[in-house]
């Protein structure tokens, strides 16, 4: 085959497979919209600075070099944010009858912006109350969480946007490019097939070798796993958070894992669903990643622990790292069916946690009463703060579930 086209077969390869991963990387909104709170006005430009400084923090923690901003993937991701809250609408796509069109998919939104190269990885979540949230549920959904922690990335653009009239209608959308990549087409619209490769993998080398995620000693990771488009779990509306490993395709070839165990604090391995190239059911994961889903969600400020063994390039390599759930900032009660009234203080936060019995148990039909503000923290954990005294244990009915509670000064 002659060079010509070997360098459009490597195109090609890279093309598709970029515009295959920013058309699945957006979230799901909530499926049950009762079950989310009111909305309050969020500062746009603030969240949008914040969600830069919380990105980098993960991704270093991880081992990666930080995201830089760029202003043309800025002004798209603005651009697209703008248009989801406007049609109030989520995903990838825009119609080009539409108001606030600026291109069909986010290959084309980069270039109409000014960015030299279509080659865009785009991550997008919809209705979330603040930045945090939106990176956390992206973390938390596997395919998104390799967009973020994408070895040959190294900017990005921040597009956060509410609709004016509907609050609860918000729009938070990440593109992340290579600063390499984009120069290299800045210069010529068709580089050489080795020219192309230094810049796609420019920056490999300044990210570890292994990356994994939770990292080693983080803490405040989400407990449970729930929805993603495509779903990785079709027979699980809830589990725990998975953990993923990932290989630097700068320093390895062939990758083997023997094994890869997710254990409790107190050692105790987990049952778990794992997933490689081979067994992921979407067909998502390349040969270098590796992903371990827990078949249960994870408990509130536990203590877990991970270890692996893999054989890369014919050498044995094993790593053991631990990691911390989030600790509720609340009161947290435990509700397993138990009749028994609980007693909170008027004004004061408390966490209700409803384990889930199966893997389809969320909360639903939350019976809603004047006396209490209520916010879902999470589909089996919700917020209760009592505004009134009252002489009577009161008794509310939270999904399948029966909550008695005595409230006083």
């Amino acid at each position: 085959m002659s060079s010509k086209n070997n360098q459009q077969t490597f195109m090609l390869g890279v093309i598709a497979t970029l515009m295959l991963t920013l058309y699945l990387f957006s979230e799901r909104p909530t499926k049950d919209k009762n079950n989310r709170p009111k909305k309050t006005t969020i500062d746009c430009y603030s969240q949008e600075k914040l969600a830069l400084e919380y990105l980098n923090k993960l991704r270093q923690g991880a081992g990666l070099v930080p995201f830089s901003s760029e202003v043309s993937l800025k002004k798209s991701a603005k651009n697209h944010a703008l248009y989801l809250v406007l049609h109030q609408t989520y995903g990838h796509h825009e119609e080009s009858n539409k108001t606030g069109f600026t291109g069909s998919f986010a290959s084309e939104r980069i270039q109409y912006e000014g960015y030299h190269t279509s080659l865009v990885i785009e991550n997008v979540s919809a209705n979330n109350r603040n930045y945090k949230e939106s990176i956390d549920g992206l973390f938390a959904a596997i395919y998104h969480r390799f967009a973020f922690l994408d070895f040959q990335g190294d900017e990005i653009g921040i597009g956060i946007e509410q609709n004016s009239q509907s609050k609860d209608c918000t729009a938070f959308v990440y593109n992340i490019g290579s600063h390499s990549l984009n120069q290299l087409y800045k210069t010529t619209r068709k580089p050489s097939e080795k020219s192309l490769s230094t810049a796609l993998n420019k920056h490999k080398n300044n990210n570890s070798k292994i990356i994994t995620y939770p990292f080693a000693n983080q803490t405040n990771v989400p407990p449970a796993f729930f929805d993603e488009l495509p779903d990785p779990l079709p027979d699980y509306d809830v589990s725990g958070f998975p953990v993923s490993l990932s290989f630097n395709q700068a320093h390895f070839k062939q990758i083997d894992l023997l094994s890869f165990t997710l254990l409790d604090a107190e050692m105790k391995p987990l049952k778990t669903i794992n997933y490689n190239y081979k067994s992921d059911p979407n067909r998502r994961l390349d040969k270098f990643s590796f992903v371990l889903f827990p078949v249960k969600r994870l408990k509130w400020n536990s203590l877990y622990h991970v270890q692996f063994l893999a054989k890369a390039d014919n050498k044995l390599i094993s790593r053991k790292w631990s990691f911390q759930t989030t600790k509720p900032k609340f009161p947290l009660h435990i509700i397993e069916n138990n009749n028994s009234p609980i007693t909170i203080k008027i004004n004061q936060p408390n966490l209700f946690y409803f384990p889930p019995h199966t893997a389809r148990d969320l909360l639903h039909n939350v019976r809603y009463n004047s006396n209490f503000k209520m916010e879902f923290l999470d589909k089996n954990t919700i917020k209760l703060t009592a505004l009134h005294l009252s002489d009577e244990n009161i008794h509310l009915k939270i999904g399948t579930h029966d909550l008695y509670l005595n409230i006083k000064e």
